[in-house]
């Protein structure tokens, strides 16, 4: 069909909702509202702005969206704890949605459509990001707090967002900001910036100096795992042309170098300095919930964030389990339990759906089909960080195991 300039907005608009869904401080401040209306937009482009639906693509979208159903609805009758109905029925309307959006996509538009329409909401959140950087000099003194049940961030007239108390940091000497940009952390920005790297990288390959600007803007989140993601799509991006001119290997060697200095830096600070609370919390992350999956493999203790938050802050670990991972990492666990959720997605589904139900979900994670292009190394992007991020169950993400569940549905389904 003829996509007009009408069906072309409309579907920019339900991409930069897709898109900050994900960590998105548009989301933080009104959720509820705004995942309704993603919900209602996506029907609405998906009946009125596209073909009839194939029957194929109606089939395998109908089973991912029984199957998925299914999976929420047992953990709730399933788990040892009572559970609250308003958050699994907000996961139910997260799973509908992106079931849409990929119906959508499968039977109106192209992959490559796709990608570019992605592509095109993420340079602007970077171009944002950089502004928003260098405007916090001019604009530090006239910031004004908002405030939520779970963010607090301060603000220049909803344009630029910023967190002074937690995210001030040295660089050699000089007293910056790390960059958030519309996001409720640096952690979440340096993902939707690595994406667009490999975007940029991989699949359209046109203006180095939007590498450029991207890679300045990853830089600016000082964030560990963005830096470390950024070199090592850096290092493939450029694996071929290094080997027709070494040349160019020493001049990435020596532009990467204090790059490299910048991250190792940080990772001594968050492991061992003043900043070490941060991984603290990760290290948490990683091994407690892990220890409550093992304690409840086949359930988990539920989808219930709040019912999760207050388990784990009465959960202790058993000591020769704490033992053996302080050993095989060779680093010592201070914090036994925290009353915060998790930041670790993996090891939060793993513990809220047990080992089955996760181990599934994750193969339908690996198996998307949105980006298909050098796909080992954009689920390298992923993995890395749902391991540090607590944001695979929301839709921007939610949607790639969506997509890897129809796929494998379509195999059956005609």
């Amino acid at each position: 069909m003829r996509l007009t300039q009408t069906h072309k907005l409309f579907d920019k608009i339900l991409m930069f909702l897709l898109v900050f869904s994900g960590g998105g401080l548009l989301f933080v401040y009104n959720r509820n509202s705004l995942s309704i209306f993603l919900l209602i937009l996506s029907l609405f482009i998906l009946i009125f702005m596209g073909r009839k639906i194939k029957k194929s693509i109606f089939n395998s979208s109908f089973f991912t969206l029984c199957c998925i159903s299914f999976l929420v609805i047992l953990n709730f009758f399933t788990v040892p704890s009572s559970q609250k109905v308003l958050q699994y029925g907000f996961i139910l309307l997260n799973v509908t949605s992106c079931v849409v959006i990929i119906t959508h996509l499968k039977n109106n538009r192209d992959d490559k459509y796709f990608l570019r329409t992605i592509r095109f909401i993420l340079k602007i959140v970077m171009y944002h990001s950089l502004l928003n950087f260098f405007a916090y000099f001019a604009v530090q003194n006239s910031l004004t707090s908002l405030i939520s049940e779970t963010h607090n961030v301060s603000t220049f007239n909803y344009l630029f967002f910023y967190d002074p108390e937690k995210h001030a940091f040295n660089f050699f000497g000089l007293e910056l900001l790390r960059n958030q940009g519309w996001f409720w952390e640096p952690g979440i920005l340096q993902v939707y910036l690595n994406i667009l790297l490999y975007l940029e990288g991989f699949i359209f390959k046109r203006k180095k100096i939007t590498l450029v600007f991207v890679i300045l803007a990853i830089i600016s989140t000082y964030s560990t795992t963005g830096i470390l993601i950024m070199l090592i799509l850096l290092l493939f991006i450029f694996q071929s042309s290094i080997k027709k001119n070494p040349v160019l290997g020493l001049l990435a060697v020596c532009l990467i170098l204090p790059v490299y200095f910048v991250a190792k830096t940080n990772i001594e600070q968050k492991v061992e300095g003043d900043r070490s609370s941060s991984f603290q919390k990760r290290y948490l992350d990683l091994i407690q919930p892990t220890a409550i999956a093992i304690k409840n493999p086949v359930t988990g203790v539920g989808l219930d964030r709040e019912h999760f938050q207050r388990y784990r802050s009465e959960f202790l670990m058993e000591d020769d389990f704490g033992k053996i991972i302080e050993e095989s990492t060779g680093y010592e666990r201070q914090a036994e339990f925290t009353e915060k959720g998790s930041s670790n997605s993996v090891t939060y589904l793993m513990a809220a759906m047990g080992f089955p139900v996760s181990l599934f979900l994750l193969y339908c994670l690996f198996k998307q089909q949105l980006f298909k292009h050098k796909r080992g190394i954009f689920m390298m992007v992923v993995f890395v960080s749902i391991f540090s991020e607590p944001f695979l169950l929301r839709p921007f993400f939610l949607i790639l195991i969506v997509s890897g569940m129809m796929s494998i549905f379509s195999r059956f389904t005609k």
